[in-house]
């Protein structure tokens, strides 16, 4: 039988809900967490085990993917989670928030986990069908399998490159 990781999934807005809801079809163990406690229902109904606090979430996970509205929510979420972050998880940044903001989570995980970052790009149709555009930068090896369940992994070089890439071509 194939190991499963355990993931956690925290922010289940119109993107994380259906890149969630890909990982439970997988088969993998699923713990979600989002602001917005309702949110957790729909996964909840499949599968996931929702978690009340950031940290329940991550407490016992191999892999850790946030989908965050912003730079404030993902600095906010790092500080809750870091405490209960299990030593060598990898953590899995896919929001659109730019390079700065993953070099602050890298200096706040101080080495506890393998950060990668890993924007995406297209929209909610594509996250349901699994073929996002994911640029990854950093030590992808141990999460790449589970981000190929998402969409098309784009390796972008070191930490931080795949914020970037994102970055420069998001309008704003």
């Amino acid at each position: 039988m194939q190991h499963r990781e355990k993931i956690a999934f925290l922010g289940l807005g119109r993107m994380g809900t259906p890149m969630a809801r890909r990982l439970l079809a997988a088969g993998h163990p699923l713990t979600v967490w989002n602001r917005t406690a309702a949110r957790t229902g729909p996964p909840a109904a499949e599968g996931a085990e929702p978690a009340d606090r950031p940290a329940d979430a991550v407490r016992d996970a191999d892999v850790v993917i946030t989908m965050l509205a912003g730079p404030d929510a993902l600095a906010e979420v790092a500080d809750a989670v870091l405490p209960a972050l299990p030593d060598g998880a990898r953590r899995v940044e896919m929001p659109t928030v730019g390079p700065d903001a993953v070099r602050a989570l890298a200096v706040r995980l101080d080495g506890r986990a393998v950060l990668v970052d890993a924007p995406v790009t297209g929209g909610t149709d594509r996250a349901a069908d699994g073929s996002l555009g994911i640029l990854a930068g950093g030590a992808t090896a141990g999460a790449e399998h589970i981000l190929a369940r998402l969409g098309t992994v784009t390796r972008t070089g070191p930490l931080g490159t795949g914020a970037a890439l994102n970055w420069s071509s998001t309008p704003r």
